[in-house]
């Protein structure tokens, strides 16, 4: 729901720091936990790598200024970004040289973020591509997308250009979870009934918008032969898809009393 804000994504922010301490510093990976959720930015990234002992002090120089170069990257957009390491046991295991490398370079040229905007709606993201989790097991790397578009065309597209990608690091590439998009509708007679009976309701215009999410609207109209006449409204919620996702509870009450008047007035 946030991508068109900017956010920093973690998984991103690491595998820039790893593309240089691997080149750089003799750096192995041993373990990466990056992400939560496929439809939440990721807020952290964990990993634990091995360098020569003598290198240290300077890998300790490196991370405070990724630190410092991650808050100026992201200065007005993000607050508080952490970047920090510290010692650990020496790990058993480490990640295949060859599959390390593989693993940065995809990572890092995966697109992340806004891919395209809606021609008719200014601003509003018509397709987007969250690099949700890059996480090692013992006998794997999953690395999880999620692509989101109101064309089925672009969003096509996009997943075309994401396979291509990680076929040539030498990865297994699956889809799955696949959900339509919904393309909005100007002219929608539901939407003007809505509207007017907002305003007589409630003596104010509702706050009519085009969002960026996985509405189920989609699903249900790609599941009838007709075409619907749909409008997706509900109580307000803030910080979705995230830890902070809270509803203003007194907007349950009116989004129902909402919804009944609205179910009345139709014909």
């Amino acid at each position: 729901v946030q991508i068109h804000l900017g956010r920093a994504n973690a998984n991103k922010l690491m595998n820039r720091f790893l593309k240089e301490v691997v080149r750089n510093y003799e750096a192995r990976i041993a373990s990466i936990q990056g992400g939560s959720l496929r439809n939440a930015i990721p807020r952290e990234s964990f990993v634990v790598l091995t360098i020569p002992g003598q290198l240290s002090d300077d890998l300790l120089d490196l991370v405070a200024e990724y630190e410092e170069l991650f808050r100026n990257d992201f200065a007005g957009i993000e607050e508080g970004i952490s970047f920090k390491a510290e010692p650990t046991d020496l790990p058993k295991n480490l990640i295949p040289e060859e599959i390390q490398d593989d693993l940065i370079n995809a990572v890092e040229g995966c697109p992340n973020g806004v891919i395209s905007y809606l021609a008719d709606f200014p601003g509003v993201v018509e397709s987007s591509l969250n690099l949700a989790l890059v996480q090692s097991s013992a006998d794997r790397i999953e690395v999880k997308l999620l692509v989101r578009s109101s064309s089925e065309s672009r969003k096509d597209w996009v997943c075309s250009s994401v396979e291509s990608l990680f076929l040539l690091a030498g990865a297994r590439v699956e889809f799955d979870g696949d959900y339509p998009g919904w393309q909005p509708n100007a002219q929608s007679e539901l939407l003007h009934t809505m509207e007017r009976i907002y305003l007589e309701k409630y003596d104010q215009r509702p706050r009519v918008m085009v969002i960026h999410a996985g509405l189920e609207c989609g699903i249900i109209q790609s599941n009838v032969t007709q075409k619907l006449d749909i409008v997706s409204f509900g109580p307000t919620i803030t910080g979705a898809h995230s830890p902070d996702e809270a509803v203003k509870i007194d907007t349950v009450a009116r989004t129902y009393d909402y919804l009944v008047t609205t179910l009345e007035n139709l014909k």
